[in-house]
């Protein structure tokens, strides 16, 4: 179940909660110290380390913890992945900034307002060259998965853009697994080349990073929603009969006085099997299922992978607190 409550709550005290934020704490600091490596000797070091601040590494975590699971040895092959997963998203971020004329991005201004628009494309292009190299010089097979991704979220921002398809639940999930899943299921299917996985495995760790993304995105744009960021030509409310709440919540949008509507109304999953909550919850279990496969090896990293969607969900909708 996705839920929201305090890390004190009983459900979010497990032993394997806390480890896994013990996990993500430390892998976050490898994956920062590597990027640092990375980017040291560059010309573009100051505007890259700019572009990198703030962000939450869920990405490249999920990578570690994936190759983690699967008993994977040469962990520094495994970071320069996923600092290459880390500059390639972040890469598609100034990129979106420049697409949506969104103004900020991580509490400042976006880089298109800070170095003008030409220069932060040609930013994000080096950076994107720089991600790529990385990942091509640890085999030709890691470099095809990384390619495909990066196809999938470009065609998914270009669906976005011109579908001329009629919004529907069939469209949303089709943008959503193209723009956002591609690079969570690009993390979990390398760790597993990266760990010489069986194809079995492979596919297993692709369709689980796949799910945890969806969820992510989900919970992404159900926040957006909550803040008044989006309207309701946003696809997402045609996937089901408008309930109350979010009735509520449209009209509280509307009048500028969102304040009026509880967060712990809205957001606790018991009472309330709202339009996002029940989508969210839908993916965080089947991501949980996968990752419960026998085909996956027994470890305390596995229990963590299984805890992980719901880290991931809950990292954002902690926003509406």
């Amino acid at each position: 179940m996705v839920r929201t409550e305090k890390a004190g709550s009983k459900n979010l005290a497990s032993p394997a909660w806390t480890d896994l934020l013990k996990y993500v704490e430390t892998a976050r600091a490898e994956i920062d110290r590597k990027l640092l490596e990375k980017i040291n000797n560059r010309s573009d070091r100051i505007v890259i380390k700019n572009v990198l601040s703030g962000g939450k590494r869920l990405r490249p975590v999920l990578l570690l913890l994936a190759y983690d699971t699967l008993g994977g040895k040469d962990r520094d092959a495994a970071l320069d992945v996923a600092c290459a997963l880390e500059l390639a998203h972040n890469a598609s971020l100034i990129h979106d900034d420049i697409i949506d004329g969104d103004i900020e991005r991580r509490g400042k201004p976006a880089l298109w307002r800070q170095i003008g628009v030409v220069n932060a494309i040609i930013q994000g292009h080096r950076m994107i060259n720089l991600a790529f190299q990385t990942v091509l010089d640890k085999g030709i097979e890691l470099a095809k998965i990384f390619l495909k991704a990066w196809n999938d979220a470009s065609a998914g921002v270009l669906e976005e853009i011109f579908s001329g398809e009629p919004f529907s639940k069939k469209l949303y999930a089709k943008i959503v697994k193209e723009k956002t899943a591609s690079l969570f299921a690009a993390a979990t299917e390398s760790a597993a080349v990266l760990a010489h996985s069986d194809e079995k495995v492979r596919e297993l760790m692709r369709k689980y990073g796949e799910m945890v993304g969806m969820a992510y995105q989900l919970a992404d744009d159900y926040v957006e929603i909550v803040k008044g960021r989006r309207n309701l030509n946003f696809p997402i409310f045609i996937l089901r009969q408008l309930e109350e709440t979010i009735k509520q919540l449209y009209v509280a949008t509307k009048t500028g006085n969102i304040r009026a509507i509880s967060p712990k109304t809205l957001f606790n999953v018991k009472k309330v099997d709202g339009i996002f909550l029940k989508e969210i919850r839908d993916y965080v279990m089947r991501a949980k299922e996968i990752a419960s496969n026998p085909a996956i090896p027994d470890s305390r990293y596995k229990v963590m992978l299984a805890e992980f969607p719901k880290y991931c969900v809950n990292s954002m909708l902690n926003e509406l607190r």
